[in-house]
């Protein structure tokens, strides 16, 4: 299977605090949707109940602009075990490559 270039963003946040970047997310993919497959935001829980990590993946580096204090992170610098997916397709190959296939 072929690597795509995704490009990861971090940050973490307490309740929900992470829901109007999941909104700018969903607005950028709707105003790009021939690439809505390579918008990923999914989550992971940390040992602070109600903190959570949220990871953002976009398929262009100027995307990444509309999510300030998020941190560029390698895809390698996270697992690959996510405990919630917020926004992807996740039958496509941009996730499937990352998470694997989801039953």
């Amino acid at each position: 299977m072929r690597r795509l270039n995704v490009i990861w963003l971090k940050r973490r946040f307490a309740g929900v605090d992470y829901v109007p970047y999941m909104y700018r997310l969903k607005d950028i993919l709707f105003a790009n949707t021939p690439l809505y497959a390579e918008f990923i935001m999914v989550s992971t829980n940390t040992a602070d109940p109600g903190i959570s990590d949220y990871y953002v993946g976009l398929p262009h580096e100027a995307l990444s602009q509309a999510f300030e204090a998020f941190e560029r992170i390698a895809e390698y610098d996270f697992s690959k075990k996510i405990d919630v997916l917020l926004i992807a397709d996740a039958g496509k190959e941009p996730f499937q490559i990352r998470f694997g296939k989801r039953v």
